[in-house]
């Protein structure tokens, strides 16, 4: 029961991202109406974030201090945690680059990305492997 209990843990921590990639992803949304469900999925971390003044950051603070850095944790739980609060940091500043260079086409292979990511993050977890996705599983093992 424990081990089902982190895996869904770890998947929720993977709704922050796919969230944080909404915005690049309103074009495919809008064109298939069965992407719309991914809404529901992200919608306790939505609730999270806009019900506290600051609730992006303080969500982040919370996940980063209570979870990734609290050896009590279970280290399954952690790495997923830290990986995707790094997802979420990498989206944060993709978004301040598109700002600057708006390129419609690139938010569109954003959301895909993140989309494939979370797919993939999630049916690992539900296996209870750890994800491992280029260069930010490394860096998310060096945080632990």
């Amino acid at each position: 029961m424990n081990q089902i209990i982190q895996r869904i843990t770890s998947v929720f921590f993977y709704t922050s991202p796919l969230k944080t990639a909404f915005p690049f992803g309103y074009y495919l949304l809008y064109k298939f109406s069965f992407l719309k469900i991914l809404f529901f999925l992200t919608f306790p971390v939505a609730i999270l974030e806009k019900s506290l003044p600051f609730g992006g950051l303080l969500f982040f603070f919370i996940i980063f201090a209570g979870v990734v850095r609290n050896p009590k944790v279970p280290y399954f739980i952690r790495y997923n945690a830290c990986q995707s609060l790094l997802l979420d940091i990498a989206l944060i500043i993709l978004t301040y680059l598109l700002r600057i260079f708006p390129l419609i086409e690139f938010g569109s292979i954003i959301f895909i990305s993140t989309l494939s990511i979370f797919i993939f993050s999630a049916y690992q977890c539900l296996n209870g492997v750890e994800p491992e996705i280029p260069l930010i599983s490394k860096s998310a093992r060096m945080q632990i």
